[in-house]
């Protein structure tokens, strides 16, 4: 078996802020090209199954598309 992980993380290690913000990734997101999916869709077609805690998925159904 074969175990992936794709996740955005802080120079100092952190995914998010003490108060769960992720305001730090929307300010680094500034800087990656429009439409550049940092690898994202490549890791996709690459795995069988996603799983994913609920406070994650609960703070990706407030991202939009």
């Amino acid at each position: 078996m074969k175990v992936s992980v794709f996740i955005a993380t802080s120079l100092d290690g952190f995914i998010a802020r003490e108060d769960d913000s992720l305001d730090w990734l929307d300010q680094a997101n500034k800087t990656v090209p429009a439409r550049e999916d940092c690898g994202y869709a490549a890791f996709m077609s690459s795995v069988d199954l996603l799983v994913m805690g609920r406070g994650t998925y609960e703070k990706v159904l407030t991202c939009g598309e």
